[in-house]
């Protein structure tokens, strides 16, 4: 079949995707500009850069700083080979009042719904009755689509009280059933790569999420040889294309133990739409890409938009037709046939 004919459609928390490609939630979706910028690049989805209550948490972003990493932990300043490269960096959430930030949602979020795609509002806990009651705003201003980020990497570094990232399983359904019982738009729980992922998903669901998206950056430390400091001056986080394998080690195990019926997102890793169909065969519906469109642009969710099409139509295949296909072929080791017996070895 031709590309015009591959189906990359997906439903996901209950929403039809036109593709299963989104913006992540960073820097570059925290202005109206940005977030339409996403979606004319095609994004079925655009997750807004997170916002709470906490004045805290804004002053953080001025504070933000970033560096791209190559091969060897050296700085550069082009991100020509991207996917050589590591993100490390410190942020902050949306530096601007709540109900200004919502107006930024309800608009974009209208544009979205001309264009086939959704705007995702990114909450991250601080006060957790405020955390309740944003959410409900959210809801009443039209936006169809709320992400509780549960995985915040700075959290441990912030002020206390300004970012709460749960990690163990009760923690997060308590959070969850909160905000669940507060509002009827799809819920989706980003979570932690630390901790035991997996079950924290399982409470997400128990607790009221459609769709559990995994993981988030690692929150990293790396000294400079030659100031004998730390890079950036304090913890950080990290993230790039080496961390695809263990972010998909996540997604499968979560499709193993928690059903195929479960709806999953990925994030951390993806630099292409080859990465894209990656998540897919390990279990994910969609995949959010921050990382590459910080250093690509809003292009970076076009080209992998169109290389998973060209994927597709080689394999004759719909989006919807590989997920999970590679994890439900995992072999236990001992399964595993032995090159001598094989005739490869």
């Amino acid at each position: 079949m031709s590309s015009l004919m591959t189906d990359l459609s997906m439903e996901v928390a209950g929403m039809h995707l036109k593709n299963p490609v989104m913006a992540g939630s960073g820097e570059t979706t925290m202005s109206h500009e940005g977030i339409a910028a996403a979606i004319d690049a095609g994004a079925a989805a655009v997750v807004a850069k997170s916002t709470n209550e906490s004045e805290a948490a804004k002053r953080q972003l001025a504070s933000a700083e970033y560096v791209l990493l190559d091969d060897r932990w050296q700085a550069v300043d082009e991100p020509a080979a991207g996917r050589a490269l590591s993100l490390l960096n410190r942020s902050g959430l949306v530096d601007q009042p709540f109900e200004a930030w919502l107006e930024v949602l309800a608009a974009t979020d209208r544009l979205a719904r001309e264009r086939d795609a959704y705007v995702i509002a990114s909450l991250i806990a601080g006060d957790p009755v405020e955390v309740v009651r944003m959410a409900g705003a959210i809801e009443a201003a039209g936006v169809r689509w709320i992400e509780l980020n549960l995985g915040a990497p700075h959290a441990e570094e912030a002020e206390p009280g300004a970012i709460t990232a749960a990690r163990e399983a009760h923690s997060v359904g308590e959070l969850v059933a909160s905000i669940r019982g507060a509002v009827s738009v799809p819920l989706t729980v980003k979570l932690s790569s630390e901790g035991d992922p997996v079950g924290s998903a399982r409470a997400a669901f128990a607790a009221g999420a459609d769709a559990v998206c995994l993981t988030g950056r690692c929150l990293a430390f790396l000294p400079d040889p030659q100031t004998r400091r730390p890079v950036l001056g304090t913890f950080a986080a990290i993230g790039g294309g080496w961390a695809l394998p263990l972010t998909l080690r996540w997604i499968a195990r979560a499709r193993q133990r928690l059903g195929p019926d479960r709806p999953l997102i990925g994030t951390n890793g993806a630099r292409d739409g080859l990465d894209v169909a990656r998540f897919l065969l390990a279990g994910a519906s969609a995949v959010q890409m921050t990382t590459a469109v910080f250093t690509e642009g809003p292009s970076a969710l076009t080209n992998a938009i169109d290389e998973l099409s060209a994927y597709l139509t080689r394999q004759g295949l719909s989006a919807r037709e590989i997920v999970g296909e590679a994890t439900d072929a995992v072999l236990s080791y001992a399964k595993v046939v032995p090159n001598n017996e094989d005739g490869t070895g």
